[in-house]
């Protein structure tokens, strides 16, 4: 399995608690991991998240011009916590060799929690990505639309809009599909007012032709499995923490949630790299 994770020194120790809940998640699943880094991030930290990813797993630092994705973040306020290194997402296709045709990207505020096995044995009918529906801005007129949107004769503002946290990618036919110079292409005009910069680009890039996932892959409302709700974490597969309250910090509900990351954390003498 083919795995892609973004970050730079401000999420790396949280990129090595997903890598860590993946392999925990996928016992003896051989996987590989094409990653790219910011260059502030350490080679200490970089050791630290191949021993998280566990003996089966190897990790390749893929080479990019980062200077293709020197955009700013946004302008809304409440999204401030956006790292600039979500757009290095866009530039991980075209650094892959030719082998890889089929690669999961995960953010690095989410929690592995049963096989991704399912997910590279689905059929994707020959579209680039397939995403999960976000849950709370469910068309791409919600939220005051993407930015713009009238401007946009092919797209219908009652389309679909899905969450970019995760993506399974068809590699070849991103590629085909050109959905990284489309969504750079994007940025370029919209970065600025964009609320969720890269994945309204994404939701621009490849409109109508995207394959809408179970909600299980990238569960954006998992605080209803906490077990004090009467649920529990594998029910899905993939949690994501989205939004500025963090499991990593002190304002993020007590739970199972919050005990899973740092038990990750604190396992693998991460915390001697990366601190409490």
């Amino acid at each position: 399995m083919d795995l892609t994770l973004t970050f730079d020194a401000a999420y790396a120790a949280h990129a090595a608690v997903v890598v860590s809940t993946v392999a925990e998640s996928n016992p003896g699943q051989p996987l590989r991991y094409w990653l790219i880094a910011a260059d502030d991030v350490p080679a200490s930290s970089r050791a630290a998240l191949a021993r998280a990813a566990g003996p089966h797993a190897s990790i390749e630092y893929l080479k990019v011009d980062t200077s293709l994705v020197d955009l700013p973040k946004g302008n809304d306020p409440v999204m401030a916590y956006l790292s600039p290194a979500m757009y290095l997402r866009l530039l991980v296709p075209a650094a892959l060799p030719p082998e890889v045709e089929r690669l999961l990207y995960i953010d690095c505020d989410t929690l592995c929690t049963n096989s991704l096995q399912p997910l590279f044995e689905l059929d994707m009918g020959g579209v680039p990505l397939a995403a999960v529906r976000d849950p709370f801005n469910r068309r791409l007129y919600d939220m005051g639309g993407v930015p713009g949107l009238s401007t946009y004769e092919h797209l219908d503002p009652r389309g679909n809009y899905f969450n970019s946290g995760v993506l399974l990618i068809d590699v070849p036919r991103w590629k085909e599909c050109e959905v990284s110079e489309q969504s750079l292409a994007y940025l370029v005009r919209h970065a600025h007012e964009s609320r969720y910069p890269d994945q309204d680009a994404l939701n621009f890039a490849t409109y109508d032709n995207w394959l809408r996932l179970p909600h299980r892959w990238n569960d954006l409302m998992a605080w209803r499995l906490e077990p004090e709700f009467g649920g529990k974490l594998s029910d899905s597969a993939i949690l994501h923490m989205a939004g500025p309250v963090k499991p990593w910090q002190p304002g993020f509900p007590k739970g199972a949630r919050r005990d899973m990351y740092w038990r990750h954390r604190r396992s693998g003498g991460l915390t001697r790299t990366f601190g409490r």
